[in-house]
């Protein structure tokens, strides 16, 4: 008589594949890889950009504060430093314009309002008025100041 063979004896040991090697990478992995530095280098030419747009305000606002009295000079001083940055960002015309429409400039650029007296007594040659309010004023404009998106020189 015969044994009864099992049948799991007819089975065959079983192989594990070999590995996948990782290289060389397949297309979907190369196209991630492209895409990711792509945008890698997008964003860095953006944030250098960004400095660079921003790279005249903050030197403004670094000088502004070696302003910090009140006397006219230092106010004087600090409307020339707002001049400046309007011409910067703006271009020469927008910085040449002067009374109301310096005053809506202004306003419009950095969210603060001057108004046309202190303006005028800034640049009387008896000014013995307090100008506290008005250097005030021009610190927070240039701290304020909107820069556009290109640079004009």
């Amino acid at each position: 008589m015969a044994t009864p063979t099992s049948p799991l004896d007819n089975l065959h040991d079983v192989i594990a594949p070999a590995t996948v090697p990782w290289w060389p990478l397949s297309l979907p992995a190369i196209a991630i890889i492209a895409v990711v530095l792509l945008l890698l280098v997008i964003a860095s030419y953006a944030v250098y950009q960004r400095h660079l747009l921003n790279k005249a305000k903050k030197q403004a606002i670094k000088e502004s504060k070696a302003y910090q009295s009140c006397n006219l000079d230092n106010v004087q001083a600090l409307h020339l430093l707002l001049k400046r940055l309007v011409k910067h960002y703006y271009g020469a015309e927008a910085a040449s314009q002067s009374g109301e429409k310096w005053l809506e400039l202004v306003a419009a650029t950095s969210k603060t309002t001057l108004s046309n007296d202190q303006l005028m007594r800034l640049y009387q040659a008896e000014n013995n008025e307090p100008l506290t309010d008005f250097h005030n004023k021009l610190t927070q404009a240039i701290n304020r100041f909107k820069v556009k998106g290109a640079i004009n020189v």
